[in-house]
């Protein structure tokens, strides 16, 4: 058994702390040297990192390991920390499968794109005032249609780390995926 199927440490403690203590540890900061340190639960690069962390590679690069994370930096950290650990228990401690499943597209993380018919861009101005406000778009029953055949794009779960909603998303997928309720 290689060291990427071995059962992770992590997957045997448990993922759900307090959220009270992750704030608490993202006010404080967390230090450069534990991106590494998460990083390398399941193999997860340095751009993956950054574009999690809402950072630069660069700016990632530049910070020394017992730096202080920005607040931001530090809570995604953190919220990252967390649901790997909620991976981790959910795929047996198994990483390879974890880090597989985060990078494949899933239709439950997907999106529609948007018809070009509702993209308009006006200006405040032509939108008319409070007396007289004029309608910014109509549906019509052609552009219903074709919003309903409109096709899903799937994301991976990393691919919606950079929000914070993404996280809560993923780990909801997590928590079906625990529960053996399909999607």
């Amino acid at each position: 058994m290689n060291t990427s199927q071995r059962p992770h440490k992590l997957a045997n403690r448990t993922y759900q702390r307090p959220v009270s203590e992750l704030i608490q540890q993202a006010r404080e900061g967390v230090l450069r040297r534990r991106v590494d340190e998460v990083a390398s639960l399941v193999g997860l690069t340095d751009k993956e990192m950054a574009h999690i962390l809402g950072m630069s590679v660069r700016g990632l690069h530049g910070k020394q390991v017992d730096e202080l994370l920005t607040l931001s930096a530090s809570e995604r950290l953190l919220l990252l920390e967390r649901l790997l650990r909620h991976g981790l228990a959910v795929f047996d401690g198994r990483s390879d499968l974890l880090s597989r499943w985060l990078r494949t597209p899933l239709q439950e993380l997907g999106y529609h794109e948007i018809p070009v018919e509702f993209q308009q861009f006006t200006s405040v101005r032509d939108m008319g005032d409070f007396q007289e406000p004029k309608p910014t778009y109509e549906r019509t029953s052609t552009s219903v249609a074709a919003e309903t055949t409109t096709p899903i794009i799937p994301q991976s779960p990393l691919a919606v780390l950079d929000t914070v909603s993404g996280f809560s998303l993923v780990d909801d997928v997590l928590g079906r995926i625990e529960w053996g309720i399909v999607g």
